[in-house]
């Protein structure tokens, strides 16, 4: 895959999750999911203008530059990174498959980089895949952790067994 390539791939797949994001924030009923989900959708644009920029400068002939991404967003609550705890009892089920969507989006993002950064022939490009395949990386943990502490709750409210 040629770089051009390459980065019209992770345009696409930041701008599929940044849509995701916002959707998801704006339909949620949790305060600190709209919170989240929105900065989620934030961290995706950031990633798009910076591919973005790095195409431009491609297709001018410039040297390209690999700009610094701001350090990826911690999650304080140790227990639900996304959902505040009173959620969990009312979960929505849009809400359980913008997180399974969302799982699935930053599992392929991840894998798409790193095969990027496995092809590309200059050590900046690399780095610059390396580094979103972390990020996409650390969001896929940040929702799977969330779906798991969702998850039984889920389950409870679909089951006919009621233990």
């Amino acid at each position: 895959m040629d770089l051009q390539q390459a980065l019209q791939t992770a345009m696409k797949g930041e701008v599929e999750g940044r849509e995701l994001y916002r959707a998801a924030a704006e339909k949620t009923g949790d305060s600190k999911a709209r919170e989240v989900f929105g900065m989620l959708a934030d961290e995706e644009q950031s990633h798009l203008d910076s591919l973005t920029q790095i195409a431009k400068d491609y297709e001018e002939g410039k040297d390209l530059t690999i700009p610094q991404l701001p350090a990826p967003a911690s999650f304080e609550d140790a227990e639900s990174p996304i959902f505040t705890r009173e959620f969990k009892e009312k979960v929505a089920d849009f809400d359980m498959t913008a997180l399974s969507i969302g799982m699935k989006l930053e599992l392929e993002s991840e894998k798409a980089y790193r095969q990027m950064a496995a092809e590309a022939d200059q050590n900046q490009l690399k780095e610059l895949f390396t580094r979103l395949a972390d990020w996409e990386q650390g969001h896929f943990d940040y929702l799977q952790k969330q779906m798991g502490f969702l998850e039984s709750y889920y389950t409870k409210k679909y089951s006919f067994f009621r233990f």
